[in-house]
């Protein structure tokens, strides 16, 4: 609902301006990543939380090995922000009526900075669930973590709505290269933050 709500409002909002035609694919690629990274924020932190607050954290402890439970709360978070992306997407770019030159890269770079997204937020999420204040805990973590990402995918989406081709498609590689980073980090970091 966070991301509907907020996707209607930018639209309206953006509809009441002018906006020159060179301005619009940076402008438009910004709000399409500020969307999907605060609806991300607002649902992905509870991946954790939820075991904490049913008090069932401890029988998953002594069930599953930690790797096993991080790639499977991973597997949740990537699930949701997938769906997430299919919904909010294609109705950004119906409603912003953003053009899109190269659909195949600004594919590439939506499903590969969704899963550094995902990456980064599930980490993130495993070391605020047992804070008090996890809402303002996990969005002050998360923002530096992803904030390159994010700056990665913006000129990802920018140039894939602009038409500049790009060899080798740089932004996707940065942003697989930070997936594979933030998973290989997270595999070693994991079991000392679920045993603490």
């Amino acid at each position: 609902m966070f991301a509907v709500t907020t996707l209607i409002a930018v639209s309206f909002s953006i509809g009441s301006f002018r906006i020159e035609e060179a301005e619009r694919p940076f402008l438009y690629s910004v709000l399409l990543w500020i969307i999907l990274t605060f609806s991300a924020l607002s649902g992905l932190a509870r991946s954790f939380v939820k075991e904490e607050e049913a008090g069932t954290i401890d029988v998953l402890k002594l069930s599953a090995r930690p790797q096993a439970v991080f790639l499977g709360k991973l597997l949740f978070n990537l699930t949701l922000l997938g769906a997430l992306e299919l919904m909010i997407v294609p109705s950004f770019i119906l409603l912003m009526s953003y053009q899109i030159s190269f659909p195949g890269f600004f594919i590439a770079v939506i499903i590969s900075g969704g899963l550094g997204l995902g990456a980064g937020t599930t980490i993130i999420a495993a070391m605020i669930a047992r804070a008090s204040t996890r809402g303002a805990l996990f969005s002050a973590l998360s923002l530096p973590l992803l904030l390159p990402l994010m700056i990665t995918c913006i000129k990802g989406c920018e140039r894939a709505a602009i038409g500049i081709s790009s060899a080798g498609w740089p932004e996707v590689k940065i942003a697989v290269a930070y997936f594979v980073i933030m998973i290989t980090m997270s595999l070693l970091l994991f079991p000392l933050v679920w045993e603490e």
